[in-house]
C-alpha cells in the first residue's frame, strides 16, 4: 500500500532548494489591464471596469471603448476627486471583505 503525501511534501521533494516567501495581496495595487504597479504612486483617478481595476493611464482608453461599444454600466464605481488609485483600490477591498 502507498502512502500519500501532501501537497507541502512533494513540492518539497520536487523543489528542495526552493525559497518559500509570504505574498500579502493587500499591499500591492496594480492595474488590472496594464499591470503598472501603483503602491507608491500619488495618481489619482481610476475605476472598476467589471471586477477590474482600471488605472488613471488606462481609464480614458476603456472609457472611451466603453462609449463605443455601450457598456458604460459596467464601470461600477469611480475613484473619489481627490483620492489616489491605490486608495480607491485599498476602499474596494475593505468593502469586499
Amino acid at each position: 500500500m502507498t502512502s500519500k503525501l501532501t501537497l507541502e511534501e512533494v513540492l518539497t521533494k520536487l523543489f528542495p532548494d526552493m525559497q518559500v516567501i509570504e505574498i500579502i495581496p493587500g499591499d500591492s495595487v496594480l492595474c488590472d489591464l496594464c499591470n503598472e504597479e501603483y503602491m507608491d504612486s500619488d495618481e489619482k483617478g481610476g475605476f472598476m471596469f467589471s471586477s477590474n481595476a482600471v488605472c488613471p493611464k488606462c481609464a480614458p482608453r476603456v472609457e472611451e471603448s466603453a462609449h463605443k461599444y455601450n457598456e458604460e454600466k459596467y464601470i461600477l464605481m469611480r475613484a473619489k476627486e481627490d483620492e489616489t488609485f491605490r486608495d480607491f483600490v485599498y476602499r474596494i477591498r475593505e468593502m469586499r471583505k
